[in-house]
């Protein structure tokens, strides 16, 4: 039989995958795979899972947020291994899930994944870590790892804005030098953004119609510190209606990039990835395949 690695985590999403266990199973079973399941116990056990099993599986499935998909992915890539990736979107955000136009329904996810196809995708590689979507750092973008699961899981999306709106008036611009694929840029910045999706906190990436996830580069979206109310307001509009606005906003593509800056802290996909003062930043072109009905 082939065999197919089921890992979960129970708190994502409310829990409600642990009402769908049985279903989802049985579905694999019926089209011929001998199901392994793991539930996680706590952050990064899915990675070191996946890094120390020694099975050669056919299939892996993932059920989480985003921040479970980073995980398993990392897993992947410490083991040296790319096996299909089957993703049951079940956080509060799942950013991925919206860019493979995956169903937040449940067993409609997992009709997609055993009538999908795998697609190559691109990652970034963040010093000796991975992100599937992105790293940030600056305004914002501590938001999801600094709200709990339990308002998470309570409040869902509305949590992330509430706790964005507390951030508002602590504004902090950052003096950053970044070295791109032999071109330097300084100056200061509230936020930055380096990316490879079509969707980042629930909403469309500003440079949406410019990105594709396996063309071997990295969208890079860096916003200057508004002067007063009247410039705030122009850049959340620009970012509403996903549009680059170039008197407050840099953007860029790039395959590999070096950000140096006084000691900040980043995120990864959501979870927090450490304080940095230098980070070196590349793209890993297709290093993984998720399964996907709707992209070829």
């Amino acid at each position: 039989m082939k065999q197919l690695l089921f890992i979960f985590n129970p708190a994502a999403g409310r829990g409600r995958i642990k009402g769908k266990l049985y279903d989802i199973i049985d579905i694999f079973v019926k089209h011929g795979y001998k199901v392994h399941i793991h539930p996680t116990q706590k952050r990064g056990d899915a990675t070191a899972y996946i890094a120390n099993d020694q099975t050669d599986y056919d299939l892996l499935v993932c059920a989480g947020g985003d921040g479970t998909l980073n995980e398993v992915v990392t897993g992947q890539m410490l083991a040296g291994k790319q096996v299909p990736i089957g993703y049951l979107p079940s956080g509060s955000m799942n950013d991925v899930g919206h860019s493979f136009k995956i169903s937040r329904n449940i067993m409609a996810a997992v009709d997609n994944i055993v009538g999908g196809k795998p697609y190559a995708m691109d990652i970034g590689k963040f010093n000796d870590q991975y992100f599937i979507y992105v790293a940030a750092f600056g305004a914002f973008t501590n938001i999801a790892y600094t709200t709990s699961q339990k308002n998470k899981n309570a409040i869902g999306h509305l949590s992330y804005y509430l706790e964005g709106i507390k951030q508002l008036s602590d504004l902090k611009e950052r003096q950053v030098k970044l070295e791109y694929d032999g071109n330097v840029l300084e100056d200061k910045f509230i936020v930055g953004l380096v990316t490879n999706s079509l969707y980042i906190g629930g909403f469309k990436n500003p440079s949406y119609e410019r990105t594709s996830l396996n063309d071997g580069l990295l969208e890079v979206l860096l916003v200057k510190m508004p002067k007063n109310i009247y410039d705030l307001q122009l850049i959340v509009t620009a970012l509403l209606s996903y549009k680059i606005n170039p008197t407050y906003m840099y953007y860029i593509q790039a395959k590999k990039l070096t950000i140096t800056s006084d000691q900040m802290e980043w995120t990864l996909d959501g979870e927090y990835g450490g304080s940095h003062s230098r980070v070196e930043i590349e793209n890993c072109n297709k290093a993984i395949h998720i399964i996907s009905s709707s992209l070829k």
